[in-house]
C-alpha cells in the first residue's frame, strides 16, 4: 500500500510540529518514514497510518527528531 498525497503532506506537517524548520531536511525524514510506514503496512496491513506513525516515531528515541 503506497501513503496518498495527503498522508505526505500529514508527514511534512508531522515534521514541521516537531521543530525540523529545514525543509532539505523534512523531505529526508519524511522520505524515510514513508517508506517506514510502507514497510510496516506490508507487516500489517491493518494499521491505520497514525498508528505506523507512531510505532516509527517511537523509534526515534526520546529526544525525538531532535537528533
Amino acid at each position: 500500500m503506497k501513503l496518498s498525497a495527503q498522508q505526505i503532506d500529514k508527514l511534512y506537517t508531522f515534521t514541521r510540529q516537531h521543530y525540523v524548520e529545514w525543509y532539505d531536511l523534512q523531505s529526508e525524514l519524511v522520505d524515510h518514514l514513508a517508506n517506514t510506514i510502507e514497510t510496516q503496512w506490508q507487516e500489517n496491513p491493518k494499521l491505520s497510518f497514525d498508528e505506523a506513525l507512531n510505532i516509527e516515531f517511537k523509534k526515534f528515541g526520546i529526544l525525538g527528531l531532535w537528533i
